[in-house]
């Protein structure tokens, strides 16, 4: 019986624990759960093992600019898609002029992962274009050059991670 209350009292413990590290980010020494903090001012996120600059597409005109009209993006960036809920979002690539890798990603973990969206050929419609979509619904979406995935070895179940930013950065 004493083992049993030993027990008890070990699980109380390690969920008050649990408790404590969701709820107080910085002693996770400045690494929060995605979806703790989706409009952050952290312009940083780690993925897998990877940390990568991002802009943050969180409302509808950004979202629906995305990164069109843009010639190119740095190796070490991305445009994180930021949603008020979860859903299967839809995305084209209008006015894109690169190929991306899309992140899909639903609480703060990657549920599917779709490479190498290539942009439209020269004249084609809008109406002509692709719609691309996850295959679970996510609350967010990050857009990376294509071969991201790939090369980082990024996976479905990955966590994702806002890193915190010291003030003045």
């Amino acid at each position: 019986m004493k083992k049993f209350w030993i027990q008890i009292v070990f699980l109380g413990l390690v969920i008050l624990g649990s408790i404590f590290v969701l709820y107080n980010p910085q002693v996770l020494g400045g690494v929060t759960p995605i979806f703790q903090q989706a409009r952050s001012t952290a312009h940083q996120i780690k993925i897998g093992n990877i940390y990568l600059n991002i802009e943050i597409a969180d409302t509808p005109e950004l979202r629906s600019k995305g990164l069109g009209g843009r010639d190119s993006l740095p190796a070490d960036s991305g445009m994180l898609f930021v949603f008020p809920k979860e859903s299967k979002y839809q995305f084209w690539m209008r006015g894109m002029k690169f190929p991306l890798d899309f992140i899909f990603i639903r609480q703060g973990k990657v549920v599917d992962l779709l490479r190498n969206v290539q942009p439209p050929l020269d004249g084609q419609k809008d109406s002509t274009l692709p719609i691309y979509a996850p295959v679970v619904p996510v609350d967010m979406m990050l857009e990376v050059n294509t071969g991201f995935i790939d090369t980082n070895g990024i996976r479905v179940g990955d966590q994702v991670f806002l890193v915190e930013q010291a003030a003045g950065n």
